[in-house]
């Protein structure tokens, strides 16, 4: 089996190809970013880097070795949902899908049988329409919840056969935590009163945002926290220690919820970083379901 990975960012696709026991011969990815690439060497060090994806043309494709697998999770600012300027598929990061479906049809006239399976957020419907169309199948929809102490919903795009899912897991924070000394931060703010409790997590409000800022949260530690977000100094994803304490949350506990081996990203030294990476990546275990279904085709 050969695998070309778009987008590949820390290679978690070939977590979940060895979590799950399926070997391949070569595996090709594009990732510019360079502490991505550092991380993939470190952990992959037989991984095929070819560059940026916006080079990739049909010559490049015929001179590659028959693909097997495509894989990849386009960028998705430009599909989110979120107020700083969702521009769907005008956004020029998610033009990007454009260059996934281009090189999935160069490969389907070398390979009619290949695989393939694309992840991304969950956009808006007419957005979604036109996902299908180009790449032509629906997504499946599956939360990190199902498999991890985080919830995260994502789309997949396949047509591998993915196997039924788990109807819940049980995995919370405190199932992933990781003895070290706290980074504990203690809501002093004299306009804050008071301490609300939600269902989910605990929230208060410093910046003026209102009590519904997700930057100001803190989740509870026997429930299932939030999306990672790419950034760790504006860090959402809080844990509540109870009264007015939280803490941010160590990096192996970042990987933890991504359900990746305990320092994966530790070549990095800055933490920042190791959570951008992590929160732009996959649940590995998500993708490792997913791939369970090549095993029966």
């Amino acid at each position: 089996m050969n695998v070309l990975s778009l987008f590949d960012g820390i290679s978690v696709g070939q977590v979940a190809l060895k979590r799950v026991g399926i070997k391949y011969d070569s595996y090709y990815a594009s990732e510019i970013n360079e502490d991505s690439i550092t991380v993939t060497k470190h952990n992959h060090p037989n991984t095929v880097h070819i560059g940026d994806v916006t080079n990739i043309d049909e010559y490049f494709i015929n001179n590659l070795p028959k693909i097997d697998l495509l894989i990849g999770g386009s960028p998705c600012q430009g599909l989110s949902r979120s107020k700083n300027g969702r521009l769907n598929l005008s956004d020029p990061r998610s033009k990007l899908f454009f260059n996934y479906v281009d090189i999935l049809g160069w490969l389907r006239k070398r390979n009619p049988d290949i695989k393939f399976m694309l992840e991304n957020v969950k956009p808006n419907k007419e957005t979604v329409e036109l996902m299908n169309e180009a790449i032509g199948c629906e997504p499946i929809e599956i939360n990190s919840e199902l498999f991890s102490a985080q919830r995260r919903v994502r789309l997949y795009w396949t047509n591998i056969e993915v196997p039924e899912l788990p109807r819940e897991n049980n995995l919370t924070i405190k199932d992933i935590e990781f003895p070290h000394e706290h980074d504990v931060k203690v809501v002093k703010d004299e306009h804050v009163d008071t301490i609300r409790l939600g269902k989910n997590c605990m929230s208060y409000d410093t910046s003026g945002k209102g009590w519904y800022s997700q930057a100001n949260r803190a989740y509870y530690r026997d429930g299932k926290m939030c999306t990672i977000p790419k950034s760790r100094t504006k860090s959402k994803c809080n844990i509540y220690l109870g009264g007015r304490e939280f803490r941010r949350p160590h990096p192996i506990e970042i990987e933890r919820l991504q359900t990746l081996p305990d320092n994966y990203t530790s070549v990095i030294k800055s933490d920042d970083s190791r959570m951008g990476m992590v929160g732009d990546g996959w649940t590995a275990d998500v993708i490792a379901h997913i791939f369970k279904g090549l095993k029966t085709t």
